[in-house]
């Protein structure tokens, strides 16, 4: 392959990785946060995750630049086209492995979610709010603040 058609193979590629990189990106995050409401966790792991799928790519479109497939027997344009061929199954295939990983982070978010129980609630009185006022009606003839359901039974008459 010339420099030139070398050039054009590494400029293509780098551009349909980037380009496949960012969609898995976005198109990632999106689909995390259906399950989780923390955005910045949400953008972290589909950061993480484009980040590894852009350094695989990169090593393989590394390894494709110094191979010699030899297409086309001497035609720059075959040679380039053929090349390119090869990134792009290499690419399909990583791609797919991305968004079976992207969809078991969401599986397992959404697990989590479900078998966590619930979600700890804020309650709307404190003690001090409920010793404000009278807890149970007094029973007859029983001072204080806080009556008991009934009186003691040294109260009572034998």
């Amino acid at each position: 392959m010339t420099t030139d058609a070398y050039l054009a193979f590494v400029g293509l590629g780098l551009i349909m990785i980037v380009a496949d990189g960012q969609i898995l990106y976005h198109s990632g995050k999106r689909y995390l946060s259906d399950v989780d409401d923390e955005t910045e966790s949400v953008g972290s792991m589909a950061q993480l995750v484009a980040v590894l799928f852009h350094i695989v790519m990169f090593g393989f479109l590394a390894l494709l630049s110094v191979l010699n497939f030899d297409f086309g027997g001497g035609n720059t344009l075959r040679a380039v086209v053929g090349n390119l061929g090869v990134l792009l199954l290499l690419l399909a295939l990583v791609h797919a492995v991305t968004m079976a990983v992207i969809s078991q982070l969401r599986d397992g978010r959404a697990t989590d979610d479900r078998y966590a129980g619930p979600t700890p609630r804020t309650p709307t009185s404190t003690n001090v709010q409920l010793h404000r006022g009278q807890v149970v009606t007094p029973v007859d003839d029983q001072p204080g603040r806080d009556p008991r359901m009934t009186a003691s039974l040294d109260d009572y008459p034998s």
